[in-house]
């Protein structure tokens, strides 16, 4: 028999105030637990990596500065060795051969050290002395430049500039950069072949094609052509004086001047490396 019932209840609101308070302190912990672990991540990988860059920069230095100390010896090296060569009656037809070795290696380092010399000192190219330059004006004089050698080879060296191409720039060192390029299109390409510099303006970038029809680089070398001192095979050595850095020096001026330099190839037909630069 039902004599009654009791009801009891009790409010919630506190409960769930408590447990929003938990959740706010959770979430705030979270992001203040992350917001220390980045800030104390950037500080220790700073710090681990200063040691690292501080040896970068020694080794750096101490590249500039021996390529530097070397110029003299070898400039001293080169002056006697040629100074012979003016005389070769009074010295033999066999120290003759020596002399003239002496000479190309002496030429080989000269370059060499040169390149290194560049690479040290210019990993960023100051842009206080740029100014404002022609890039086809510059182009056509290379043109010019190596018309006779190209035709030495029987290479047909062509051109195709668009007029009145303007960039910020160092001359000296975008000189050197296609310079670099058609050095190697003319080494790399055999006789008959043709070796075509093409210009062009995409909206704010010019683009410059130096292409060749010479033996090509294999797919799996096309990532590693800019690396410094490397050679796909023996064939790539050194060669007339050359350093083995030339695709290296062009890549770092490209960027230094906020451009950059692709290529395409193909074993047996050509390669072609393509220049893109700001236009001012």
């Amino acid at each position: 028999q039902l004599v009654g019932y009791v009801r009891v209840s009790q409010s919630l609101e506190e409960f769930e105030e408590t447990l929003e308070k938990l959740d706010w302190g959770l979430g705030g912990g979270i992001i203040i637990t992350l917001v220390l672990s980045g800030v104390g991540g950037i500080l220790l990988t700073r710090q681990a990596m200063q040691p690292i860059e501080e040896s970068f920069q020694r080794l750096k230095q101490f590249t500039a500065d021996a390529s530097h100390e070397l110029r003299s010896p070898l400039m001293a090296i080169k002056i006697n060795a040629d100074l012979a060569l003016e005389y070769p009656e009074e010295i033999g037809a066999k120290e003759v051969e020596k002399f003239q070795a002496i000479a190309s290696a002496t030429n080989q380092m000269t370059r060499l050290t040169e390149d290194l010399l560049f690479l040290a000192r210019t990993d960023k190219v100051p842009n206080q002395n740029w100014e404002t330059l022609n890039l086809t004006s510059i182009l056509e004089n290379l043109v010019q430049l190596y018309k006779p050698q190209a035709q030495a080879k029987q290479i047909n060296l062509i051109s195709q500039l668009s007029e009145n191409l303007y960039l910020m720039g160092d001359s000296v060192q975008l000189t050197r950069l296609f310079t670099n390029l058609i050095e190697n299109a003319l080494y790399y390409t055999p006789s008959s072949g043709v070796v075509e510099i093409k210009t062009s303006r995409v909206a704010s970038q010019l683009y410059v094609n130096v292409q060749d029809t010479g033996v090509g680089i294999a797919p799996e070398h096309i990532d590693k052509v800019f690396e410094r001192f490397w050679r796909a095979d023996l064939s790539r050595s050194y060669w007339g004086g050359g350093s083995g850095l030339g695709l290296a020096i062009a890549q770092a001026i490209a960027q230094n001047h906020g451009g950059l330099i692709t290529v395409t190839s193909q074993l047996g037909i050509g390669s072609c490396f393509t220049v893109r630069l700001p236009a001012s």
